[in-house]
């Protein structure tokens, strides 16, 4: 449409300078207009704007895709490639291990990509050098106008409050369970974390060999029993955890894992290995993570059971960097946009095996069919779900909630670990 468009344009242009060109035969010399009267002269006659020139440049992104997550993301680029004209972008494959690092370095360097997709965490550590692209600038006013409130408030959590990425495919934990265990002792999908650990005690008795219960991820797990308190965890320039209502729930954690309920100890990479291996009979885990479960499992929501609810939201989004190059960043704006269009959108949402973020995405029936066969959706809560703020203090903040969770279940004193995972932050952000 774009290049019909523009081809019009051109003729448009053609044809009304050659009606300039036809003008009428002057008057005999012979017969002048008489010397008193000021001679006539013909209104210049008006020509269309010459067409604005198409943005022609070349933008990369770097990834670390394989499968069908590769397959989709190098279609995608091609048929931009196609439907843009002087526009070119280049997906190049990187490895996995020392990625982040890897473009860290190119981009401060000057050669690094256009692209990444990832967390508005990881575009944080490029805002104080003036690394990082203001999207709204680039971007279509409906693309911006896609994100919903949550979404939309992570993406402009950033201390200069600009939108420096686009999310456009979100997860989060839910609770998986050993559906043969948990039916056999009369349980069900606990809705608080009382239930859980009235769960565990059950599953305890019946099976000592086992435990009850685990957090995939203890940074997510800190996170979750922090905000469900209703406190605020940190911002740019204060950190706000060390309550006596987190201390409470840091308790709470502490004592399950003392009697031997929940643990924090893995036998493989993931508890997911340890569920499949039937030593561990319930966790918290990506809704992402369903295909690779090999054993009959259920799956609940995330316990609540604090002043508000709250779970985890992993929105991974589209971060383009400044290069002071506006037609590097027209293009990465461009192809931004027609990344989230809803059926394109769609598509890497199957890819990804993530839900959507957008609701005319939600709306496609490619979408409709994907979702219909995946249940774990149906578990997660978007309507309260959060992101950590995208603030430097984040990258601190998750190292040093890790370790807090480590230290309570090695039975450290709760308050003692509070005031050591505070005082880590605030060093490292003096440091900076």
């Amino acid at each position: 449409m774009k290049k019909l468009i523009s081809i019009l344009l051109v003729l448009a242009l053609v044809f009304s300078m050659a009606a300039c060109g036809k003008k009428e035969d002057p008057k005999p010399a012979e017969d002048p207009k008489p010397a008193e009267e000021p001679e006539e002269t013909e209104e210049p006659e008006e020509t269309e704007e010459p067409a604005e020139p198409v943005t022609e440049a070349t933008v990369t992104i770097w990834h670390t895709y394989t499968d069908a997550q590769l397959e989709y993301l190098e279609k995608a680029v091609a048929a931009f490639n196609e439907a843009n004209p002087g526009m070119t972008v280049v997906a190049e494959s990187q490895p996995y291990d020392g990625f982040t690092d890897k473009v860290y370095q190119a981009v401060m360097a000057g050669n690094g990509p256009d692209i990444i997709i990832h967390y508005a965490s990881e575009a944080a550590k490029y805002l104080e050098d003036g690394k990082l692209l203001d999207m709204e600038k680039y971007l279509a006013p409906e693309t911006v106008a896609k994100m919903n409130a949550g979404t939309k408030a992570e993406a402009t959590s950033f201390a200069d409050g600009k939108l420096h990425i686009l999310p456009i495919v979100s997860s989060g934990p839910i609770f998986f369970y050993n559906k043969a265990i948990y039916d056999e002792l009369g349980l069900k999908a606990p809705e608080t974390w009382a239930e859980l650990a009235e769960n565990c005690a059950k599953i305890k008795e019946a099976y000592p060999d086992k435990f009850g219960f685990a957090f995939d991820s203890e940074v997510d797990g800190a996170a979750t029993l922090i905000m469900q308190t209703g406190n605020k965890m940190f911002d740019a320039e204060n950190i706000y955890f060390n309550t006596p209502e987190v201390a409470e729930q840091m308790k709470y954690y502490q004592d399950n894992i003392a009697a031997g309920y929940f643990t924090n100890a893995k036998v493989g990479n993931y508890f997911s290995e340890d569920f499949n291996a039937e030593t561990l009979v319930s966790y918290i885990g990506s809704a992402a993570g369903v295909p690779y479960l090999n054993i009959e499992f259920g799956m609940g929501k995330v316990p609540q059971g604090g002043a508000v609810e709250w779970t985890p939201a992993w929105n991974r989004g589209i971060i383009i960097f400044n290069y002071d190059d506006e037609a590097r960043a027209k293009v990465a704006g461009a192809f931004t946009d027609f990344f989230a269009e809803a059926e394109m959108n769609a598509g890497w949402c199957v890819a990804c095996n993530y839900p959507a973020l957008f609701e005319d995405t939600m709306a496609t029936d490619t979408y409709k069919a994907f979702a219909a066969s995946n249940e774990s959706f149906t578990h997660l809560h978007p309507e309260y779900a959060g992101a950590f703020p995208a603030v430097t203090t984040q990258a601190f903040a998750r190292t040093a909630l890790g370790t807090l969770m480590s230290q309570v279940a090695g039975g450290a004193d709760i308050n003692q670990a509070l005031e050591e995972a505070v005082k880590y932050i605030e060093d490292e952000l003096a440091a900076q």
